[in-house]
Protein backbone atom coordinates (compact mmCIF):
# COMPACT_ATOMS: atom_id res chain seq x y z
CA UNK A 1 0.00 0.00 0.00
CA UNK A 2 2.42 2.51 1.07
CA UNK A 3 4.83 1.84 -2.39
CA UNK A 4 1.64 2.25 -4.53
CA UNK A 5 0.22 5.33 -3.06
CA UNK A 6 3.97 6.91 -3.03
CA UNK A 7 3.97 5.91 -6.56
CA UNK A 8 0.94 7.83 -7.28
CA UNK A 9 3.36 11.03 -7.31
CA UNK A 10 6.45 10.97 -9.44
CA UNK A 11 7.60 13.55 -6.92
CA UNK A 12 7.89 11.38 -4.47
CA UNK A 13 11.04 10.39 -6.35
CA UNK A 14 12.65 13.31 -4.47
CA UNK A 15 11.82 11.57 -1.16
CA UNK A 16 14.61 9.34 0.58
CA UNK A 17 14.02 5.58 1.88
CA UNK A 18 13.83 7.06 5.09
CA UNK A 19 10.29 8.71 4.02
CA UNK A 20 8.66 5.52 3.77
CA UNK A 21 8.84 5.24 7.35
CA UNK A 22 8.41 8.46 9.16
CA UNK A 23 6.02 8.69 11.04
CA UNK A 24 3.48 11.70 11.06
CA UNK A 25 0.72 13.52 12.85
CA UNK A 26 -1.34 15.25 10.38
CA UNK A 27 -4.89 14.69 11.68
CA UNK A 28 -4.55 14.64 15.65
CA UNK A 29 -3.97 18.01 17.36
CA UNK A 30 -6.70 19.50 16.54
CA UNK A 31 -7.37 23.50 17.81
CA UNK A 32 -10.58 25.11 18.09
CA UNK A 33 -11.47 28.17 17.08
CA UNK A 34 -12.51 31.87 18.73
CA UNK A 35 -15.75 32.21 20.48
CA UNK A 36 -18.85 32.97 18.84
CA UNK A 37 -18.63 36.81 18.12
CA UNK A 38 -14.64 36.71 17.63
CA UNK A 39 -14.37 35.72 13.98
CA UNK A 40 -13.18 37.82 11.26
CA UNK A 41 -15.67 40.06 9.66
CA UNK A 42 -15.84 40.59 6.24
CA UNK A 43 -14.39 44.35 6.81
CA UNK A 44 -11.20 42.93 9.06
CA UNK A 45 -10.49 40.41 5.93
CA UNK A 46 -10.99 42.78 3.69
CA UNK A 47 -9.32 45.80 4.88
CA UNK A 48 -6.28 47.23 3.32
CA UNK A 49 -3.69 47.59 5.78
CA UNK A 50 -2.79 45.28 8.74
CA UNK A 51 -3.74 47.26 11.47
CA UNK A 52 -7.09 47.35 10.16
CA UNK A 53 -7.44 44.11 10.00
CA UNK A 54 -5.98 43.36 13.37
CA UNK A 55 -8.41 45.60 14.81
CA UNK A 56 -10.33 44.17 17.41
CA UNK A 57 -7.18 41.86 17.96
CA UNK A 58 -4.18 44.58 18.63
CA UNK A 59 -2.93 44.10 22.21
CA UNK A 60 0.07 46.21 21.71
CA UNK A 61 1.84 48.42 19.35
CA UNK A 62 5.82 48.59 19.10
CA UNK A 63 7.28 51.99 16.89
CA UNK A 64 10.70 50.36 16.58
CA UNK A 65 12.12 52.28 14.12
CA UNK A 66 10.19 56.08 13.38
CA UNK A 67 12.67 56.98 10.56
CA UNK A 68 11.72 53.51 8.43
CA UNK A 69 7.89 53.45 9.47
CA UNK A 70 8.42 50.14 11.37
CA UNK A 71 5.88 49.09 13.56
CA UNK A 72 5.31 45.87 15.55
CA UNK A 73 1.98 44.71 16.36
CA UNK A 74 1.71 41.89 19.08
CA UNK A 75 -2.16 40.22 18.28
CA UNK A 76 -4.24 38.06 19.29
CA UNK A 77 -4.25 35.24 16.14
CA UNK A 78 -7.68 34.78 14.73
CA UNK A 79 -7.89 31.18 13.88
CA UNK A 80 -4.89 29.76 16.42
CA UNK A 81 -1.82 27.35 16.25
CA UNK A 82 -2.68 26.81 20.22
CA UNK A 83 -4.99 28.36 22.83
CA UNK A 84 -1.65 29.99 23.87
CA UNK A 85 -0.74 31.63 21.24
CA UNK A 86 0.78 35.25 19.73
CA UNK A 87 1.75 36.75 16.33
CA UNK A 88 4.50 39.72 16.29
CA UNK A 89 3.80 41.28 13.09
CA UNK A 90 5.15 44.46 10.97
CA UNK A 91 2.23 46.06 10.77
CA UNK A 92 3.31 49.26 8.27
CA UNK A 93 0.93 50.23 5.47
CA UNK A 94 3.17 48.63 3.20
CA UNK A 95 4.61 45.23 3.21
CA UNK A 96 7.26 44.39 4.83
CA UNK A 97 7.81 40.55 4.08
CA UNK A 98 11.53 39.59 4.41
CA UNK A 99 13.82 40.10 7.31
CA UNK A 100 15.88 42.18 5.15
CA UNK A 101 12.40 44.60 4.31
CA UNK A 102 12.85 45.74 7.93
CA UNK A 103 15.03 47.97 10.05
CA UNK A 104 17.82 46.00 12.31
CA UNK A 105 16.37 47.15 15.14
CA UNK A 106 13.09 45.64 14.16
CA UNK A 107 14.36 42.54 13.54
CA UNK A 108 16.05 43.10 17.14
CA UNK A 109 12.47 43.67 18.63
CA UNK A 110 11.08 40.80 16.95
CA UNK A 111 13.38 38.47 18.13
CA UNK A 112 13.86 39.84 21.90
CA UNK A 113 10.26 39.30 21.78
CA UNK A 114 10.29 35.66 21.09
CA UNK A 115 12.89 35.13 24.20
CA UNK A 116 11.19 36.93 26.41
CA UNK A 117 7.94 34.60 25.38
CA UNK A 118 10.55 31.36 26.01
CA UNK A 119 11.52 33.09 29.37
CA UNK A 120 8.04 34.47 30.30
CA UNK A 121 6.65 30.76 29.73
CA UNK A 122 9.22 29.34 31.74
CA UNK A 123 8.53 30.96 34.78
CA UNK A 124 7.30 28.31 37.46
CA UNK A 125 4.51 30.93 38.14
CA UNK A 126 3.26 31.16 35.02
CA UNK A 127 3.11 27.40 34.40
CA UNK A 128 1.40 27.13 37.77
CA UNK A 129 -1.59 30.52 36.63
CA UNK A 130 -1.78 28.72 33.22
CA UNK A 131 -1.27 25.15 33.31
CA UNK A 132 1.98 25.10 31.42
CA UNK A 133 3.78 22.16 32.98
CA UNK A 134 4.94 19.79 30.73
CA UNK A 135 3.94 21.43 27.47
CA UNK A 136 5.86 22.73 24.26
CA UNK A 137 6.77 25.88 22.79
CA UNK A 138 8.11 27.47 19.27
CA UNK A 139 9.04 30.25 17.32
CA UNK A 140 8.06 30.11 13.72
CA UNK A 141 8.57 32.68 11.07
CA UNK A 142 7.45 31.86 7.28
CA UNK A 143 8.80 33.97 4.41
CA UNK A 144 7.43 33.55 0.96
CA UNK A 145 7.30 37.09 -0.72
CA UNK A 146 6.89 36.74 -4.57
CA UNK A 147 3.92 34.21 -4.14
CA UNK A 148 1.15 36.51 -4.95
CA UNK A 149 -1.08 34.32 -7.42
CA UNK A 150 -1.45 30.95 -5.33
CA UNK A 151 -2.29 30.40 -1.76
CA UNK A 152 1.09 30.98 -0.25
CA UNK A 153 3.47 30.13 3.00
CA UNK A 154 3.33 33.60 4.11
CA UNK A 155 -0.45 34.38 3.07
CA UNK A 156 -0.04 38.50 4.75
CA UNK A 157 3.22 39.39 3.68
CA UNK A 158 4.25 40.64 6.69
CA UNK A 159 7.90 40.22 8.39
CA UNK A 160 5.93 38.13 11.54
CA UNK A 161 6.86 35.47 13.87
CA UNK A 162 4.11 33.27 15.46
CA UNK A 163 5.08 32.72 19.30
CA UNK A 164 3.38 29.16 19.66
CA UNK A 165 2.94 27.09 23.06
CA UNK A 166 0.84 23.72 23.27
CA UNK A 167 -0.12 22.58 26.84
CA UNK A 168 0.01 18.65 27.83
CA UNK A 169 -3.34 18.20 26.92
CA UNK A 170 -3.01 19.73 23.42
CA UNK A 171 -0.29 16.90 22.75
CA UNK A 172 -1.97 13.99 23.95
CA UNK A 173 -3.18 13.01 21.19
CA UNK A 174 0.56 12.21 19.42
CA UNK A 175 1.11 9.14 21.59
CA UNK A 176 -1.94 7.46 20.20
CA UNK A 177 0.16 5.55 17.63
CA UNK A 178 1.89 6.69 14.36
CA UNK A 179 0.44 7.29 10.63
CA UNK A 180 3.13 6.92 8.04
CA UNK A 181 3.36 9.52 5.50
CA UNK A 182 3.71 7.01 2.59
CA UNK A 183 0.06 5.94 3.28
CA UNK A 184 -1.61 9.30 2.49
CA UNK A 185 -2.79 10.24 -0.73
CA UNK A 186 -1.02 12.15 -3.25
CA UNK A 187 -2.56 15.39 -2.63
CA UNK A 188 -1.82 15.09 1.17
CA UNK A 189 1.21 14.53 1.04
CA UNK A 190 2.74 16.87 -1.34
CA UNK A 191 1.27 19.38 0.68
CA UNK A 192 2.47 17.83 4.17
CA UNK A 193 5.59 16.26 3.27
CA UNK A 194 6.28 18.67 0.69
CA UNK A 195 9.12 17.59 -2.14
CA UNK A 196 11.64 19.60 -1.00
CA UNK A 197 11.52 18.24 2.46
CA UNK A 198 14.93 16.35 2.61
CA UNK A 199 16.30 17.54 -1.16
CA UNK A 200 15.42 21.22 0.00
CA UNK A 201 17.87 20.64 3.15
CA UNK A 202 20.13 19.21 1.91
CA UNK A 203 20.60 22.14 -0.52
CA UNK A 204 20.50 25.11 2.05
CA UNK A 205 23.05 22.74 4.33
CA UNK A 206 25.21 23.42 1.40
CA UNK A 207 24.33 26.84 0.65
CA UNK A 208 25.45 27.39 4.54
CA UNK A 209 28.69 25.45 4.30
CA UNK A 210 30.78 28.71 4.32
CA UNK A 211 28.51 31.79 5.61
CA UNK A 212 30.03 33.08 8.82
CA UNK A 213 26.73 32.16 11.60
CA UNK A 214 28.69 34.57 14.13
CA UNK A 215 27.37 33.35 16.81
CA UNK A 216 29.45 31.17 19.50
CA UNK A 217 28.93 28.40 19.92
CA UNK A 218 26.61 28.16 17.21
CA UNK A 219 26.97 25.23 14.10
CA UNK A 220 25.39 23.95 11.30
CA UNK A 221 24.40 20.33 11.55
CA UNK A 222 25.22 17.70 8.49
CA UNK A 223 22.14 15.99 6.95
CA UNK A 224 20.62 12.76 8.43
CA UNK A 225 17.53 11.57 7.25
CA UNK A 226 16.99 8.52 9.29
CA UNK A 227 17.25 11.16 12.82
CA UNK A 228 14.68 12.75 10.54
CA UNK A 229 12.87 9.50 10.33
CA UNK A 230 13.20 8.63 13.73
CA UNK A 231 11.91 12.01 15.36
CA UNK A 232 15.59 12.53 16.33
CA UNK A 233 15.76 15.62 14.60
CA UNK A 234 13.13 18.03 12.82
CA UNK A 235 13.01 18.52 8.88
CA UNK A 236 15.32 21.29 7.42
CA UNK A 237 18.94 22.34 7.32
CA UNK A 238 19.41 22.68 11.14
CA UNK A 239 21.89 25.24 12.57
CA UNK A 240 22.39 24.30 16.10
CA UNK A 241 22.55 27.05 18.81
CA UNK A 242 23.89 27.28 22.31
CA UNK A 243 20.85 27.94 23.78
CA UNK A 244 18.17 30.38 23.73
CA UNK A 245 19.96 33.84 24.79
CA UNK A 246 21.51 34.21 21.33
CA UNK A 247 18.47 35.78 20.32
CA UNK A 248 19.23 38.98 22.62
CA UNK A 249 22.50 39.06 20.20
CA UNK A 250 22.69 41.38 17.59
CA UNK A 251 24.54 39.40 15.61
CA UNK A 252 21.58 36.82 15.83
CA UNK A 253 19.07 39.33 14.16
CA UNK A 254 22.23 39.94 11.96
CA UNK A 255 22.70 36.27 10.79
CA UNK A 256 18.60 35.74 9.97
CA UNK A 257 19.23 38.56 7.51
CA UNK A 258 21.93 37.38 6.41
CA UNK A 259 20.57 33.84 5.85
CA UNK A 260 17.80 34.89 3.74
CA UNK A 261 19.90 37.29 1.25
CA UNK A 262 21.68 34.08 0.80
CA UNK A 263 18.12 32.13 0.06
CA UNK A 264 17.36 34.58 -2.26
CA UNK A 265 20.32 34.78 -4.10
CA UNK A 266 20.51 30.98 -4.25
CA UNK A 267 16.54 31.45 -5.49
CA UNK A 268 17.65 33.69 -8.62
CA UNK A 269 20.85 31.34 -9.09
CA UNK A 270 18.32 28.20 -9.70
CA UNK A 271 15.78 30.46 -11.37
CA UNK A 272 18.48 31.07 -13.94
CA UNK A 273 19.64 27.51 -14.18
CA UNK A 274 16.29 26.23 -14.84
CA UNK A 275 14.74 28.57 -16.94
CA UNK A 276 17.42 31.04 -18.08
CA UNK A 277 15.98 33.89 -16.38
CA UNK A 278 16.45 34.79 -12.86
CA UNK A 279 14.00 37.58 -11.96
CA UNK A 280 10.84 36.35 -10.19
CA UNK A 281 8.16 35.58 -12.54
CA UNK A 282 5.02 38.00 -12.65
CA UNK A 283 1.14 37.35 -11.15
CA UNK A 284 -0.30 33.96 -13.08
CA UNK A 285 3.10 33.30 -14.98
CA UNK A 286 6.05 30.72 -14.46
CA UNK A 287 9.33 30.93 -16.70
CA UNK A 288 9.26 28.36 -19.29
CA UNK A 289 11.63 25.77 -18.29
CA UNK A 290 14.70 25.17 -20.28
CA UNK A 291 15.53 21.64 -21.55
CA UNK A 292 16.45 18.82 -19.20
CA UNK A 293 19.83 18.51 -20.58
CA UNK A 294 20.60 22.56 -20.31
CA UNK A 295 19.40 22.26 -16.67
CA UNK A 296 21.68 19.59 -16.06
CA UNK A 297 24.35 21.23 -17.71
CA UNK A 298 24.45 24.25 -15.92
CA UNK A 299 23.93 22.40 -12.35
CA UNK A 300 27.43 21.24 -13.06
CA UNK A 301 28.83 24.39 -13.01
CA UNK A 302 27.42 24.88 -10.21
CA UNK A 303 29.87 23.23 -7.51
CA UNK A 304 27.46 21.86 -5.36
CA UNK A 305 28.08 18.62 -3.63
CA UNK A 306 27.02 15.40 -5.52
CA UNK A 307 24.28 14.72 -3.79
CA UNK A 308 22.20 18.24 -4.37
CA UNK A 309 23.59 18.08 -7.66
CA UNK A 310 21.82 14.55 -8.37
CA UNK A 311 18.33 15.32 -6.92
CA UNK A 312 18.23 19.01 -8.31
CA UNK A 313 19.02 17.20 -11.31
CA UNK A 314 15.89 15.04 -10.75
CA UNK A 315 13.37 18.28 -10.09
CA UNK A 316 14.78 18.96 -13.59
CA UNK A 317 12.98 16.00 -14.86
CA UNK A 318 10.25 15.82 -12.71
CA UNK A 319 9.09 19.78 -13.01
CA UNK A 320 6.94 20.64 -15.92
CA UNK A 321 5.74 23.71 -17.94
CA UNK A 322 2.63 25.23 -17.38
CA UNK A 323 0.78 27.44 -20.24
CA UNK A 324 -1.10 30.47 -19.97
CA UNK A 325 -3.95 28.16 -20.26
CA UNK A 326 -3.22 26.23 -17.80
CA UNK A 327 -2.70 28.68 -15.22
CA UNK A 328 -5.90 30.37 -16.36
CA UNK A 329 -7.83 27.49 -15.35
CA UNK A 330 -5.99 26.96 -12.02
CA UNK A 331 -6.70 30.81 -11.77
CA UNK A 332 -10.63 29.94 -11.71
CA UNK A 333 -9.72 26.75 -9.86
CA UNK A 334 -9.70 25.02 -6.74
CA UNK A 335 -7.54 26.38 -4.13
CA UNK A 336 -6.57 22.33 -3.53
CA UNK A 337 -5.62 21.88 -7.41
CA UNK A 338 -3.57 25.20 -7.52
CA UNK A 339 -1.69 24.29 -4.55
CA UNK A 340 -0.81 20.72 -5.70
CA UNK A 341 0.45 21.87 -9.24
CA UNK A 342 1.47 25.19 -9.09
CA UNK A 343 4.87 25.78 -7.56
CA UNK A 344 5.58 29.00 -5.00
CA UNK A 345 7.93 31.40 -5.93
CA UNK A 346 11.28 30.59 -4.31
CA UNK A 347 12.68 31.64 -1.75
CA UNK A 348 10.06 30.11 0.04
CA UNK A 349 10.37 28.60 3.57
CA UNK A 350 9.58 28.15 7.04
CA UNK A 351 11.81 28.56 9.93
CA UNK A 352 11.52 27.03 13.21
CA UNK A 353 13.13 27.60 16.98
CA UNK A 354 12.21 24.75 19.16
CA UNK A 355 14.36 23.03 22.16
CA UNK A 356 12.86 19.48 21.88
CA UNK A 357 12.11 18.79 25.96
CA UNK A 358 8.75 19.79 27.17
CA UNK A 359 8.75 22.31 29.71
CA UNK A 360 9.09 21.50 33.22
CA UNK A 361 9.08 23.20 36.46
CA UNK A 362 12.54 21.56 37.27
CA UNK A 363 13.82 22.01 33.78
CA UNK A 364 12.07 24.83 31.87
CA UNK A 365 12.81 25.10 28.48
CA UNK A 366 14.42 28.66 28.99
CA UNK A 367 17.07 26.52 30.25
CA UNK A 368 17.96 24.17 27.43
CA UNK A 369 21.73 24.37 26.32
CA UNK A 370 20.60 23.20 22.74
CA UNK A 371 18.05 25.38 20.63
CA UNK A 372 17.40 24.07 17.13
CA UNK A 373 16.81 26.92 14.25
CA UNK A 374 15.66 24.88 11.17
CA UNK A 375 14.78 26.35 7.85
CA UNK A 376 12.73 24.41 5.35
CA UNK A 377 12.36 25.44 2.04
CA UNK A 378 8.91 25.12 0.22
CA UNK A 379 8.20 24.12 -3.34
CA UNK A 380 4.57 23.48 -3.50
CA UNK A 381 3.82 23.35 0.27
CA UNK A 382 1.31 26.56 1.37
CA UNK A 383 1.40 24.96 4.96
CA UNK A 384 3.47 27.10 7.30
CA UNK A 385 6.14 26.79 9.96
CA UNK A 386 3.04 27.42 12.78
CA UNK A 387 0.80 24.95 11.41
CA UNK A 388 3.60 22.17 10.09
CA UNK A 389 6.05 21.46 12.51
CA UNK A 390 8.24 18.96 14.11
CA UNK A 391 6.19 18.60 17.71
CA UNK A 392 7.23 16.01 20.99
CA UNK A 393 9.48 13.66 18.90
CA UNK A 394 6.71 13.28 15.86
CA UNK A 395 9.43 14.91 12.64
CA UNK A 396 6.30 16.35 10.89
CA UNK A 397 2.39 17.50 12.66
CA UNK A 398 -0.05 18.96 10.77
CA UNK A 399 -2.19 21.24 13.71
CA UNK A 400 -5.71 21.37 12.60
CA UNK A 401 -7.33 24.93 13.35
CA UNK A 402 -10.72 26.01 13.91
CA UNK A 403 -12.04 22.06 15.23
CA UNK A 404 -14.94 23.50 17.19
CA UNK A 405 -14.81 26.57 19.05
CA UNK A 406 -13.08 27.69 22.67
CA UNK A 407 -15.74 28.86 25.10
CA UNK A 408 -15.43 31.89 26.76
CA UNK A 409 -13.66 30.99 29.98
CA UNK A 410 -11.18 29.52 27.90
CA UNK A 411 -10.63 32.63 25.86
CA UNK A 412 -10.63 34.54 28.45
CA UNK A 413 -7.37 32.52 30.02
CA UNK A 414 -5.75 33.10 26.71
CA UNK A 415 -6.15 36.61 26.86
CA UNK A 416 -5.41 36.88 30.29
CA UNK A 417 -1.76 35.09 29.45
CA UNK A 418 -1.03 37.35 26.29
CA UNK A 419 -1.45 40.45 28.66
CA UNK A 420 0.45 39.29 31.27
CA UNK A 421 2.70 38.64 28.30
CA UNK A 422 2.41 41.73 26.43
CA UNK A 423 3.16 43.93 29.84
CA UNK A 424 6.35 41.36 30.99
CA UNK A 425 7.47 41.98 27.04
CA UNK A 426 6.78 46.15 27.30
CA UNK A 427 9.33 46.06 29.94
CA UNK A 428 12.37 44.19 29.17
CA UNK A 429 12.25 45.71 25.56
CA UNK A 430 12.84 49.61 27.18
CA UNK A 431 16.47 49.07 26.94
CA UNK A 432 16.02 48.07 23.00
CA UNK A 433 13.26 50.72 21.99
CA UNK A 434 12.90 53.37 24.93
CA UNK A 435 9.18 54.46 25.58
CA UNK A 436 8.18 53.40 21.82
CA UNK A 437 5.97 50.27 23.21
CA UNK A 438 2.19 51.51 23.71
CA UNK A 439 -0.13 51.17 26.04
CA UNK A 440 -1.15 47.03 26.50
CA UNK A 441 -4.58 47.00 25.93
CA UNK A 442 -7.14 44.60 27.52
CA UNK A 443 -9.42 41.84 25.96
CA UNK A 444 -12.87 43.52 27.03
CA UNK A 445 -15.68 41.19 25.21
CA UNK A 446 -15.72 39.33 21.99
CA UNK A 447 -17.67 42.25 20.25
CA UNK A 448 -15.39 44.83 21.05
CA UNK A 449 -12.27 42.78 21.19
CA UNK A 450 -9.47 44.38 23.08
CA UNK A 451 -9.51 48.22 23.76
Amino acid sequence: MAESRLADDPFAALLPAAARRMPVAWGKVCVPGPPAGFGLTANEINAPTPLARFHRRLIVLLDCAAEDGDRLALVDKAIPHAQFDLMLSEASECDKPSPCHVAPVTGRALWRSGLEFVRFISRVDVMDRFGLAHGALHLALNCDPYTCDRESVQASKQFHLHLLYWTAAELAPLGDGNEYAADHDARTRRQLLDPLTFAGARLVTALLADLDLGLNGARVLPCDDDAVAAGQRPPGALILLPGWDVLAEDAFEDLVRRLHRRLEDAAGMLRAVFTGVADVPPRWHRHPLRAAAEVRAALAGLGLPADVHRELALLADLLRDLPPAVLARLRRGTPAARKHLLTLNAPAYALNLFAPARNRPAAPVAAARAVYLSVQPRLFSGTGGAGLLALDGVPSVCIRRGIGAFDEAQWRLRAELQRSFALHNAERLRDLIGARCGPVRRFVDCAQGWT
